[in-house]
């Protein structure tokens, strides 16, 4: 019989981790509830830079504390950063993956994050998960997804971005395969969101949808 401990997270002062190591690898995710069938291991997060101390490791300029303090913090992404849950082809990460696209703006770039991440580490089946939820937060927030390319000084998250996309970011769109079609398509759609909707920013988008296009 298999034993399935529980615990119901808001805020990570309360959070408490229940771990069997009979239980199975995968994690359930079900409404505000966190079902934990896995011990942790934070092998994954190998380059990550963490050290699992919310006060000294930072995301976007504040302190993971910032982000976990906060009582509307998805627990999710708590059990993320800690290394609990480990990105798969499952709901539990479509789940996460999802909250990259939230209008609570100061959670948004913890979730965003936890994004990016993902994206660094899939491979195969989560190859085929990623690609959506990237090119959703992208269309929908493209001044602020520029700005957090632009942090960087080399191609290195730009071209992740885009190859995740181009590989599967157009699953949940009718004829994803139509190369022309999902371009020109995001296009408008970024556009549309700009808020800054100069020359600039106009071209940009239109490269950025260019660079994603699907691969044939």
């Amino acid at each position: 019989m298999t034993i399935i401990f529980f615990v119901s997270c808001k805020n990570s002062t309360d959070n408490k981790i229940v771990e069997n190591s009979n239980t199975k690898k995968d994690t359930i995710y079900i409404h505000d509830t966190i079902y934990l069938n896995n011990e942790r291991n934070g092998e994954w997060q190998n380059g990550f830079g963490l050290t699992h101390d919310p006060k000294k490791d930072s995301i976007w300029g504040k302190p993971v504390s910032y982000y976990i303090d906060d009582e509307e913090c998805n627990p999710l992404a708590f059990e993320f950063y800690y290394g609990y849950i480990r990105p798969s082809d499952n709901g539990t990460t479509t789940e996460l993956l999802k909250l990259a696209c939230t209008d609570n703006k100061k959670l948004r770039p913890f979730y965003r994050w936890c994004l990016n991440k993902t994206l660094i580490v899939s491979d195969g089946a989560l190859g085929e998960l990623v690609g959506v939820p990237a090119r959703q937060y992208a269309e929908k927030f493209p001044d602020e997804f520029f700005e957090y390319l632009d942090i960087e000084t080399t191609k290195d998250k730009y071209e992740l971005w885009t190859e995740a996309i181009s590989y599967s970011g157009y699953f949940d769109r009718p004829d994803y395969d139509n190369r022309k079609k999902q371009r020109d398509e995001l296009t408008v759609r970024m556009t549309k969101n700009l808020i800054l909707r100069n020359s600039k920013n106009i071209e940009r988008v239109k490269k950025f949808a260019k660079d994603s296009e699907v691969i044939q």
